[in-house]
């Protein structure tokens, strides 16, 4: 698995530690954050996130989607695809995101 994917991933599974961590702080009454994405539609979203990232986790490998359309990146460029490219554009502000990622 490529650097671009586990990054995706790992900011996919914080998003979902927050979004678990906003949900018992309002089930305990005790909601702190301001947020306007409430924490059902923040599952959704990483939910959306996770499912795109499967459909397209072979794409740049001459086996995905983007592949047989024509519309992946080289098997060298991490990203795969725009599909995947685009994913990552959220997380551009956090550690580890390298900015050769950039759709």
């Amino acid at each position: 698995m490529d650097r671009f994917v586990r990054f995706l991933r790992r900011q996919i599974d914080i998003d979902l530690e927050l979004h678990s961590q906003a949900r018992s702080d309002e089930e305990a009454g005790n909601a702190v954050h301001r947020c306007l994405v409430g924490p059902l539609r923040g599952f959704r979203e990483c939910e959306l996130k996770s499912r795109l990232l499967a459909q397209h986790d072979r794409c740049g490998t001459g086996g995905g989607p983007c592949d047989t359309l024509g519309t992946s990146y080289p098997p060298e460029d991490e990203r795969g695809c725009l599909t995947r490219a685009l994913l990552g554009l959220p997380y551009a502000d956090r550690p580890g995101y390298a900015p050769r990622w950039r759709p």
